[in-house]
């Protein structure tokens, strides 16, 4: 196993340097928001590669709410639409029989486009209870994840802190946050609250790129490379 992960390049000041992070923990937590066409997709499957490069022992839980099918046959565990609240269940199952340190796998559960799944269940009173036990598992996961090797990974189009139950501190309890492409102002404050980005104003954010906070690390730009679903898939598939 290699000892640093590659997740993409930095071109502060216009010079291109590698974005890496240790593998003691591989990732931890992560939340990535953009808009529809900015890149999620591919930096999620693009990080999931890299780790499956690097060696590292991965269990994935993959709920792909909207049915994208960009995440199929990567997993057994993976689930569209409804279907997602069950898988979500079963992973919080699984991760609540785990002792301390984990079973040696790193156990991550993906949700595509989680403000879409509370949203849509929210219009139900049998639904918003659904949603709100979701929450509460995400919380858990959050607050107890790191001591048992598990993660939490979220994507959404735009970030609001209402997916998270008020305790949960929301975004900060991410070791890794990213915004891809414009972000709103709202979205910018609630990823990147206090950080900030020498000539920021100045950049042009679009397809791919953006901005990434990781634990140990200052606010920096990001660029993820461009590398085909096709391909990442090929990996992940093998």
């Amino acid at each position: 196993m290699t000892e640093q992960l590659f997740l993409g390049y930095d071109f502060a000041m216009w010079q291109a340097r590698g974005i890496k992070l240790p593998l003691s923990a591989p990732m931890g937590h992560l939340i990535v928001v953009g808009g529809s066409g900015s890149g999620k997709s591919t930096g999620l499957l693009y990080w999931l590669a890299k780790m499956k490069k690097a060696d590292v022992p991965a269990e994935l839980h993959i709920m792909d709410f909207k049915a994208s099918r960009e995440f199929s046959r990567i997993t057994e565990h993976y689930a569209e639409y409804e279907d997602c609240c069950g898988k979500i269940a079963d992973f919080y199952q699984t991760f609540s029989a785990l002792g301390e340190g984990g079973d040696g796998t790193v156990k991550i559960l993906l949700i595509d486009e989680i403000a879409g799944l509370l949203t849509h269940l929210g219009m139900t009173k049998e639904g918003k209870a659904e949603a709100d036990k979701i929450r509460m598992i995400m919380s858990s996961i959050l607050m107890l994840g790191r001591s048992r090797n598990c993660y939490l990974w979220l994507a959404m189009q735009r970030y609001t802190a209402t997916i998270f139950p008020a305790s949960s501190g929301a975004a900060d309890n991410f070791h890794i946050r990213v915004g891809l492409g414009r972000l709103t102002a709202d979205g910018r404050k609630g990823l990147f609250a206090g950080e900030h980005l020498e000539a920021e104003e100045t950049l042009l954010f679009t397809q791919g790129n953006g901005l990434m906070l990781a634990d140990g690390q200052p606010l920096q730009t990001l660029i993820i490379p461009q590398v085909s679903k096709k391909r990442l898939l090929e990996i992940l598939r093998a």
